[in-house]
């Protein structure tokens, strides 16, 4: 009897589940296996309405477990720890061994939102204090949206401060930079070059540099059978860091899992010149940008949903 090869998802990251969707679809003759941290895979697109209040814990993550039941794969809960030659390591039970390894457990970052349990227990926390002063380090997306979403949860008595060096969403279309600090500035939320004395959270919201150095296929360029996608991973060209990215990348990891199994030459991810991105101001207004195009205001908000909607239950995100 021929025994089945076996390919561990570790991370039910963005590329790793949308991945996963894809194989299920027509699943090879393989056994798939994703491994998590928990059951809950949380989704960050979610996050600014679920510290507004918008939505309940519920509606923000994806059930891990049922997930990989659903698309005929093996869940374990536990947290990936790394890998040894062809044997991964986790925090509970024995090194497993896999022939085919994808990684997309995201960027290690600590003081930021992530684990989001801990961080909605500190929400609770904060919103007890009479006045909580909060600096956020960071001048992309996920800063800003932090900052919105905790003015709101928070009201006016908290006082929220952004930290960045360089300029606040850099590459984005100058409406929407507008659009930004016409926010910020009506929530009262300063953008300052250096940190307020007296804080009493500091809250990182960028991305730290990826550590695993992939090759155009994905492919770690120090072990062939191991793939890593998403913000852990370094492409030989610069990308942005977004959901988009990661999700096109899981596109391309699906086909080159069926590739590798099968024997065959592997793709290269060609990264798209554009990704449409989104960004949460309110509960009903967003802005949007596509490249130099850009709108703001509540279709925006409308479309987000409706992505934020369709990830969280069904198929991949429109792209």
């Amino acid at each position: 009897m021929k025994i089945k090869q076996r390919v561990i998802l570790a991370g039910a990251g963005h590329a790793n589940i949308a991945a996963l969707r894809l194989l299920s679809k027509n699943l090879p003759d393989a056994e798939f296996v994703l491994v998590n941290d928990g059951e809950k895979a949380w989704y960050t697109g979610a996050l600014p309405a679920l510290i507004r209040g918008d939505i309940p814990p519920e509606q923000a993550y994806i059930d891990a477990g049922r997930l990989a039941k659903t698309c005929g794969a093996r869940f374990i809960d536990a947290k990936f720890l790394g890998f040894d030659s062809n044997w991964a390591r986790l925090s509970e039970g024995e090194p497993v061994h896999f022939d085919f390894l994808a990684i997309s457990t995201g960027a290690s970052l600590d003081g930021g939102v992530k684990p989001i349990g801990e961080f909605l227990r500190r929400l609770e926390r904060w919103a007890q204090m009479p006045r909580p002063d909060i600096a956020i380090l960071g001048g992309g997306a996920a800063a800003i949206e932090l900052a919105l979403a905790l003015r709101i949860r928070l009201s006016k008595k908290a006082r929220i401060t952004i930290m960045a060096s360089g300029t606040i969403l850099d590459g984005a279309p100058k409406p929407v930079r507008q659009a930004v600090f016409k926010h910020l500035n009506a929530a009262k939320i300063p953008v300052l070059p250096k940190m307020p004395l007296m804080m009493d959270e500091v809250l990182r919201a960028y991305t730290p540099e990826p550590v695993l150095r992939v090759r155009e296929t994905l492919q770690l360029e120090s072990q062939e059978n191991v793939f890593a996608t998403g913000d852990c991973a370094l492409f030989p060209t610069k990308l942005p860091r977004s959901g988009a990215i990661a999700v096109r990348q899981g596109r391309t990891l699906a086909a080159n899992l069926r590739r590798a199994l099968a024997g065959q030459p592997l793709r290269p991810f060609s990264p798209p010149r554009h990704t449409l991105a989104i960004l949460s101001l309110t509960a009903s207004t967003a802005t949007a940008w596509y490249g130099n195009h850009s709108w703001t205001g509540r279709l925006a908000m409308a479309l987000k949903t409706n992505r934020d909607s369709a990830w969280l239950t069904v198929g991949e995100p429109p792209s």
